[in-house]
């Protein structure tokens, strides 16, 4: 078989982003379990966490292609740059008022409405119009049902518009109920902005937050929440007709951090709350894990329920077995459609072994054990074997140089919200040994390296910057920041740690970031990650035992 195929430079087995790769994501999905889980209207599970290209849109994609009521939600049809341009409420915000509840009425007020749309197929104002005398023909006649269809009616006019249309709409409304609280109360503020909300007086902000404070607490968070009964009411009629909404690519600069991690978090929340109050709904979240740890960060406070929301997270994680699966299936793919019926395996095209280990566990010991870098992995190697029928050891090695720089690159990119000087910081480990310890990274080398961010002009605002800061300025010690900047290395996947003799490595995309910075210590053996070895020109080390 080998002998008829040729591979060329232009082939792949596939894209990096799923949104890219539907060929080979249609035929070549390889289910780890987590699809059962996910689209389980009985499981609690309902936030996707993972590193960038651990699956979690292959799973939102296939959930649309397998599911019959499946509703997609997208960040940017959301309308939430209009929210968080708007200088009404940046001036209320920045003035002290707390918009969560809002924000709750938000993502509340859309999933209903999303859902009554789905299950009565309300398209037209015709068929919105059949919906609320349906409705009022089955339901029983009360006062709490009377509340739902008046939100119904009041907000029903635009229930066949676009999402973005029904957002900006509630939106509006409440920046004209704000900026009437305050109308003709606090003289001299002029047009509503950040920058007029900094100018006030700490008297006039307490006014402003009393005001504005009783505006926002008093939206239709009640009158939504009989809607909320009344949804769970009829859908529980049909108890086999599941209804998943799915929200992806929230990782995406789509709005200000300042709303950004707000809005997640009473995303998160509100999906939370439904899940408890409708049955057969369910509201899938895909976040990175880097996010999810910036909305902790960023939005905590008194009523604040961490542990409530990690109950709520399916973890993916891939192992090296299951990454086979994913290789040998499009490979396959690609070679099984233009020259042969049989199946085809990484057997039929790769080297047996890298030197003494096999190459499948070698090319898995220099990913992050996510698909999309074995898929990248092995279209690199496709390049270095053009006209070849079969990769050879060295087109594998050739190929792992260049996958080595884009991993880097793609890690930069990955990370930047939290450490957008990582690009920089990283060439601390240029030319280290496979493991190493504390002072290896000598201080002369720490420094220079902060010195340069500083003074080049290159240095980015981030949590990086704020340690390069408390060293320069003598806040921390050198050690401390050295101690520091290991543990960022090892919280991305640059290096793994262990910390004590006899204990296993502590890798963050295998075990998570379960190491603190105050456990590591002079003894602390670090560890490269294979995956970056080429382009940090590392080299074995034999001085240390462990």
């Amino acid at each position: 078989m080998t002998k008829k195929f040729i591979f060329r430079s232009n082939q792949q087995i596939g894209a990096t982003a799923a949104e890219l790769d539907d060929h080979y994501l249609n035929q070549c999905f390889i289910d780890t379990g987590d699809i059962e889980i996910i689209k389980d209207c009985s499981d609690p599970r309902l936030i996707l966490i993972g590193r960038t290209g651990s699956g979690k849109s292959a799973i939102i994609r296939q959930l649309k292609e397998s599911e019959e009521h499946v509703i997609q939600i997208r960040p940017e049809s959301l309308s939430l740059t209009y929210i968080a341009n708007s200088n009404i409420l940046q001036f209320f915000v920045e003035a002290g008022v707390k918009l969560d509840i809002f924000f709750r009425l938000l993502w509340r007020h859309v999933f209903c409405v999303e859902i009554l749309k789905e299950k009565f197929q309300i398209t037209t104002e015709e068929k919105k119009k059949s919906f609320i005398d349906y409705l009022w023909s089955i339901i029983p006649k009360n006062k709490k049902n009377d509340a739902a269809l008046n939100y119904l009616k009041t907000w029903g006019e635009s229930f066949w518009k676009e999402t973005e249309y029904r957002i900006q709409e509630v939106t509006t409304k409440l920046e004209k109920d704000l900026q009437a609280s305050i109308d003709g109360e606090i003289p001299k503020i002029g047009k509503l902005s950040a920058g007029a909300a900094r100018k006030l007086s700490e008297e006039q902000k307490e006014e402003v937050i009393t005001r504005a404070q009783t505006v926002v607490n008093s939206v239709q968070i009640r009158e939504l929440t009989t809607v909320m009964e009344l949804l769970d009411e009829i859908l529980s009629t049909n108890t086999q007709q599941h209804y998943l909404i799915t929200i992806d690519k929230l990782d995406e600069d789509w709005v200000e951090d300042q709303f950004r991690f707000r809005l997640i978090r009473a995303l998160i929340e509100t999906s939370v709350d439904f899940y408890s109050n409708v049955k057969n709904v369910k509201i899938i979240i895909a976040l990175r894990s880097d996010l999810l740890d910036r909305v902790f960060r960023y939005t905590r406070d008194s009523g604040f329920q961490e542990e409530k929301i990690r109950t709520s997270c399916l973890e993916l994680a891939w192992n090296q077995y299951q990454l086979t699966e994913v290789l040998d299936s499009r490979i396959n793919l690609l070679v099984k459609n233009q020259y042969t019926k049989e199946r085809v395996t990484f057997k039929d095209v790769l080297p047996e072994k890298i030197g003494k280990q096999s190459t499948l566990e070698y090319m898995a010991d220099r990913t992050l054990l996510r698909p999309r870098d074995m898929i990248q992995f092995f279209n690199e190697c496709i390049k270095t074997s053009d006209g070849k029928s079969i990769i050879s050891q060295k087109a594998l090695i050739q190929a792992e140089g260049s996958y080595s720089k884009e991993r880097l690159r793609a890690l930069f990119d990955e990370w930047y919200g939290l450490y957008p000087n990582l690009e920089y910081l990283y060439s601390l480990l240029k030319g280290k040994k496979d493991v190493f310890i504390l002072e290896n990274i000598s201080e002369d080398e720490l420094t220079a390296n902060y010195l340069e961010l500083l003074t080049s002009g290159r240095g980015k605002p981030g949590l990086d910057m704020d340690l390069i800061k408390m060293v320069f300025e003598n806040q921390i010690s050198l050690d401390n920041y050295r101690m520091n900047i290991i543990h960022i290395f090892y919280k991305v996947g640059l290096v793994g740690l262990r910390t004590e003799k006899g204990n296993p490595i502590s890798w963050s995309h295998i075990n998570g970031t379960n190491i603190s910075t105050s456990e590591i210590t002079e003894t602390t053996r670090i560890y490269i990650q294979k995956t970056f070895y080429r382009v940090l020109g590392v080299t074995d080390g034999t001085n240390l035992q462990d």
